[in-house]
């Protein structure tokens, strides 16, 4: 079950500002790459993150907390929201950037500092409440997810490309 807002305060306005200004610079970027290519690297990004707060933020482990209270409510819910745009905007920067080579590595590493430095400003608002967490953690825990978006983001694309081959060769 989902609860009310528990306290609606700076961290709610914060999450609500979040998504705001993250779904509309989405919108305007979204004709990079076709609907569907945008909604899959989206709902992985989305996937990606709730597997980590369900695996380390609940029970057994239980090592933080989303927003101030131990329970889930309403502002826990919008946290997803912010989740699928960080992931496009990830994506977004890569392929406009046409970073390869030795550029990946240097990428997801500058990548997951900036990432790391989001959360801590998350952590300063209360978005997020450590127990036995702590921020180096998060940057190793984005390593790993920004590396599997990107592999994902590539494979995904050569699915499509050869999708989009096959209906261009069979209506000729």
């Amino acid at each position: 079950m989902i609860l009310p807002f528990h306290n609606f305060n700076v961290n709610d306005w914060f999450i609500l500002g979040c998504i705001v200004v993250g779904y509309f610079i989405v919108y305007r970027l979204r004709r990079t790459f076709p609907t569907s290519l945008t909604l899959l690297i989206m709902l992985f990004s989305l996937s990606l993150a709730k597997a980590a707060d369900h695996t380390l933020g609940i029970k057994p482990l239980d090592w933080y907390d989303t927003n101030e209270i131990p329970v889930f409510d309403v502002a826990d819910l919008l946290t997803w929201f912010i989740y699928p745009v960080a992931g496009f905007i990830f994506v977004h920067s890569y392929h406009r950037l046409r970073v390869q080579g030795l550029e990946i590595p240097a990428y997801i590493l500058a990548s997951s500092l900036i990432a790391a430095a989001f959360e801590l400003l998350c952590v300063q608002v209360r978005i997020f409440t450590y127990k036995e967490w702590n921020l180096g953690y998060s940057f190793v825990i984005y390593l790993a997810a920004q590396t599997l978006t990107l592999a994902f983001y590539h494979k995904t694309k050569q699915w499509f490309l050869r999708g989009k081959r096959r209906r261009i060769l069979s209506t000729t």
